[in-house]
């Protein structure tokens, strides 16, 4: 190789290196979400941050650098956003989102409840006026526990806000005065979890049917 074109590979070479290192300052960090970018959690759960790295054009790891802001607030039901800012030594941003959905499950509603309600049959209640909710068999399922004095429990489902009481029957007074009440609802849930309402229909034959609605408060 003679001395000309040797000259002209370091040139070329430096010209190189010189383009590279201008294009490396003007590269933005690279953002990566550790773990799911859309995340569920149940109404008041503590969300966990699975973390986030940022690595500069360099190769270099300024994770500790990253800002983070969110509007996230796990005791109300909603959709929120965490955002993600990498800012690197030369002023160059990147930004990445993750979402954070908030619902409500049954662990959400487990508690005592005061009940207010309007639900009586020849003028006696047919639920208690106070109840509890605690876990089903299935991670929809839920038992009021304590519902009246003729039968101590029900089961109802969940489905976000809404929730649904099937079909239950008991008896009311001793034989031969008895008599088979059917009872079903169905309600809603706040985003705060802490009030529910249910409306429920029963029907005790010649003894009288209706609706009425009760309201759960903790």
């Amino acid at each position: 190789m003679n001395s000309e074109h040797l000259k002209n590979t370091l040139k070329f070479a430096f010209i190189l290196s010189i383009f590279i290192s201008c294009g490396k300052k003007k590269t933005p960090p690279e953002l990566t979400l550790l773990g799911d970018a859309i995340v569920d959690i149940c109404l008041n759960e503590s969300f966990v941050d699975p973390g986030i790295q940022s690595i500069d054009a360099y190769d270099t790891d300024i994770s500790d650098l990253i800002d983070i802001s969110s509007n996230l607030d796990s005791g109300t039901v909603g959709s929120y956003t965490i955002t993600y800012t990498s800012t690197d030594e030369n002023d160059n941003v990147s930004t990445v989102e993750r979402i954070v959905n908030v619902e409500i499950c049954v662990s959400s509603l487990l508690s005592s409840y005061n009940v207010n309600h309007n639900c009586e049959l020849l003028g006696q209640g047919i639920i208690n006026d106070t109840q509890t909710i605690i876990e089903g068999n299935t991670a929809n399922e839920f038992i009021i526990d304590d519902f009246n004095i003729f039968i101590s429990q029900i089961s109802g489902t969940i489905d976000g806000n809404t929730l649904t009481i099937p079909q239950n029957v008991f008896s009311v007074g001793q034989a031969p005065l008895s008599f088979d009440v059917t009872l079903s609802g169905a309600g809603t849930i706040n985003d705060t979890g802490d009030e529910i309402v249910i409306n429920y229909n029963y029907d005790a034959g010649l003894a009288g049917s209706g609706t009425c609605t009760a309201t759960y408060t903790r």
